[in-house]
C-alpha cells in the first residue's frame, strides 16, 4: 500500500510539469578516495554508490571523505555509517549516509547583458558591474539495505536530495538496485546495478528535472595480492557518453601500505595510497583529468573507522 501510494505521488508530481534531462549525478561525484584510486572503479561500499557492495561489510563501521575539486571550485563531503546485524540467519546490513556538494563563486550574469534590441550580445552590450556571484549547494541522503541469499545479493537504495541555486530550490528523489555474484570462493565477482530507476529533480519553477537510469555491469578477481577490477555502461539517453572504469589495488597480507591506482572514461589516471591501522583506514586518491578538459586535478581523503575493534580497545 505505501508503494502504491508513493508511485501514486511521483506521477501526480510529475504529470503536466515542464520535464527535462538532467545529469547532475551528485552520488556519483560523492565516491571515497579508495574507488577514486582506481579509476572511479566501485569496489569499496562506503560511498554507498553501489548497494550490493554491502555483501563485504561484516561489522559495523563509520567513514568519512572529503574531495577538493578544481582546485577548490567544488567541495564533495560525505558521512556514512553501517550497521550491521543479522536477522533469521540473514545478514542484513543498512547503510546509512550523507552527502554535501558545494560551488561557490559562480558568476551571474543574467542581468548583465544591456541588449541594444537586436537580440545580439556584443561585447559593447556587458555591463560588468551588473555580473554578482550566487552558489550552488545540494544536499542528499541515502539509506541502503542488502539482502543475500545462496548464490547471490541484491541491494537496493533510495536518495532523497535537495538543491538551492540562487533563488531557487529543489527537491528530489531516486532509487539503485543492485546484484553481486561471487564465483571461486569469492575470488571472483560480477556485479550489475541500475542507478536512478527513479530519478527526478522538482524545482520551485514548476520545473522537473529528470534522470535516466544508468545501467553498470562489471567484475573484478582476486589473486594474491592484487585486485583488479573493471566496470562499463551508459545511461538510456541519445548521445550520452559511454561510462568505463578501470583499477588496481595492490596490498600485501599483513602489510599497512596499500597501493592503487586506474583509469576512466573521464580520467586520464588516478593515484591511490591508503594506510590500514587495523581500527582507522586512511585513503588519499589524485585524480588526473584529460588533456581536453579545462579542470585542474582533484585531492581526496577518505577515513574510516570500524567500531567494533574500537570498542574493543576502549573496552
Amino acid at each position: 500500500m505505501v508503494c502504491r501510494l508513493l508511485l501514486l505521488s511521483l506521477f501526480v508530481s510529475l504529470l503536466g510539469a515542464d520535464t527535462v534531462k538532467y545529469g547532475g549525478e551528485l552520488y556519483m561525484d560523492g565516491q571515497n578516495a579508495r574507488n577514486l584510486g582506481m579509476g572511479g572503479y566501485s569496489v569499496s561500499f562506503s560511498d554507498g554508490r553501489n548497494p550490493a557492495l554491502l555483501i563485504h561489510a561484516h561489522e559495523p563501521s563509520v567513514h568519512f571523505s572529503h574531495k577538493n575539486k578544481y582546485s577548490g571550485l567544488a567541495r564533495v563531503s560525505s558521512l556514512s555509517y553501517l550497521h550491521h546485524d543479522s536477522i533469521n540467519g540473514h545478514q542484513s546490513p543498512l547503510f546509512f549516509s550523507i552527502i554535501n556538494r558545494n560551488v561557490n563563486n559562480i558568476p551571474d550574469t543574467r542581468t548583465a547583458w544591456m541588449d541594444d534590441g537586436d537580440l545580439n550580445p556584443e561585447i559593447g552590450e556587458i555591463n560588468y558591474f551588473n555580473i554578482n556571484e550566487i552558489s550552488q549547494n545540494e544536499v542528499g541522503i541515502k539509506i541502503a539495505y542488502l539482502r543475500k541469499y545462496d548464490k547471490f545479493a541484491l541491494g537496493i537504495s533510495i536518495k532523497p536530495t535537495y538543491t538551492s541555486l540562487a533563488e531557487y530550490s529543489a527537491w528530489g528523489l531516486s532509487g539503485d538496485i543492485a546484484a553481486v555474484v561471487p564465483l571461486l570462493n569469492n575470488k571472483m565477482e560480477f556485479s550489475f546495478r541500475v542507478e536512478d530507476i527513479i530519478g527526478f529533480n522538482r524545482w520551485n519553477t514548476s520545473t522537473v528535472e529528470t534522470n535516466m537510469p544508468l545501467i553498470i555491469v562489471g567484475g573484478q578477481i582476486q589473486v594474491p595480492s592484487l585486485l583488479l577490477g573493471i566496470e562499463a555502461g551508459s545511461r538510456l539517453e541519445d548521445n550520452y557518453q559511454f561510462n568505463y572504469h578501470a583499477g588496481f589495488e595492490f596490498h600485501k597480507q599483513g602489510e599497512m601500505v596499500i597501493i592503487r591506482g586506474g583509469m576512466s572514461h573521464d580520467k586520464l589516471f588516478s593515484v591511490g595510497i591508503g594506510l590500514d591501522l587495523n581500527i582507522i583506514h586512511v585513503d588519499y586518491a589524485y585524480i588526473h583529468p584529460h588533456t581536453k578538459f579545462p579542470f585542474q586535478p582533484a585531492h581526496i581523503i577518505s577515513i574510516g573507522m570500524v567500531l567494533d575493534k574500537f570498542n574493543q580497545i576502549k573496552g
